[in-house]
């Protein structure tokens, strides 16, 4: 599970034992999503970070990175999130052998969270939360 994204033979839908669902777990995945993933996917995860916005301008056939917000990827598993962080996707390099494996637990919290973002609705909030917005 903590290494593979797996539990058995299915890709894992929960964290792992030993990563903890915090605050300062989110940071750790901020911090590090900004250094490992934003220069493609960009900042809000909508694949238009930096790198991306330079290939645009040369035009030299590159695949665009995915907009992370894409109801496919906010409907799969984490432990495939994982992998694909692990050993890479398309263009995308494998960053198992940069990133220790908290540390990708940590950007695949993250990046539900950027997915959360952009998704939530007032179904998410309590009753009192919803009477102090009229």
């Amino acid at each position: 599970h903590m290494y593979r994204g797996r539990v058995g033979d299915a890709w894992a839908t929960t964290y792992p034992a030993g990563v903890q669902v915090t605050e300062e777990t989110l940071r750790v995945g901020r911090d590090k999503y900004n250094v490992f993933c934003a220069p493609c996917h960009g900042f809000a995860g909508e694949g238009d970070g930096m790198v991306h916005k330079r290939a645009e301008t040369l035009g030299q056939g590159w695949v665009p990175p995915s907009n992370l917000h894409q109801e496919y990827l906010r409907l799969q598993p984490v432990g495939e999130l994982f992998n694909s962080i692990t050993n890479g996707v398309r263009n995308m390099p494998a960053y198992g052998p940069q990133i220790e494996p908290d540390d990708r637990w940590a950007i695949v919290m993250y990046v539900r969270a950027l997915q959360r973002s952009r998704a939530s609705g007032l179904g998410d909030l309590s009753e009192a939360e919803r009477s102090g917005l009229k």
